[in-house]
């Protein structure tokens, strides 16, 4: 929800200053008495206003208690909670966790926030026409003082222009006006909390590979 509000606010921001700069000409060229430069001049302060009242409400961030993370679990909770959309869209889920993992120091919310939105970027690949092989590979295994997660998809894949820009807020590749983009950059984000990273795999054929490194201990 915070970050849906923050977007939100960012997009809507830029229309309304640009909008504020013409009606500023047009008052300098036409006079600020001018019946339309007047009524817009009252439409965006009206906007602005709106949008001072939904900054006020972005809940500030909590901060949530660090404990120990069992990842496989965590993983499979992230499953269930998107079994419907999985079934929906004709995907195969391929799960492949390591037996026995190791337990992370971290916070469980915010990790089931991450591995959520890297699995809602692949349902949202996958589910669009001409894709017909349809399959999520999740995949944990313990790595020297971590664990490495990859979340695969088989959908068209990112194109390498996109490689880094799909980490930049509000930057988005699917189509249409429903999207925020703040996914993957949110996820990053809390990998870097927990003192990990991700990176998205170059791959020769279609699909994406996302992998998140976490150390088992959070740095100061």
């Amino acid at each position: 929800m915070r970050e849906s509000l923050a977007a939100a606010t960012f997009r809507l921001e830029g229309p309304l200053n640009m909008m504020a700069s013409v009606v500023g000409m047009l008052a300098r060229r036409q006079g600020e008495t001018d019946p339309m430069s007047v009524a817009l001049a009252e439409a965006i302060s009206a906007g602005q206003q709106a949008l001072a009242d939904l900054r006020s409400m972005i809940p500030g961030e909590t901060r949530e208690a660090i404990g120990p993370v069992n990842l496989n679990e965590l993983l499979r909770d992230v499953l269930d909670l998107s079994t419907g959309r999985l079934l929906a869209a004709g995907i195969t889920v391929i799960w492949q966790p390591q037996a026995m993992l190791p337990a992370l120091q971290g916070a469980p919310n915010k990790l089931r926030l991450l591995f959520k939105a890297l699995i809602d970027n692949a349902i949202e690949a996958m589910n669009t026409r001409g894709c017909r092989e349809r399959e999520l590979t999740v995949a944990s295994k313990a790595r020297l003082g971590g664990i490495e997660v990859d979340v695969a998809d088989s959908g068209p894949g990112i194109a390498s222009a996109q490689l880094l820009k799909v980490f930049e807020p509000f930057h988005t590749t699917k189509r249409g006006g429903g999207h925020l983009g703040t996914g993957l950059s949110a996820a990053q984000q809390i990998a870097a909390e927990h003192g990990g990273f991700l990176e998205i795999e170059p791959t020769a054929t279609r699909g994406c590979r996302v992998r998140v490194l976490l150390p088992l201990h959070r740095r100061p």
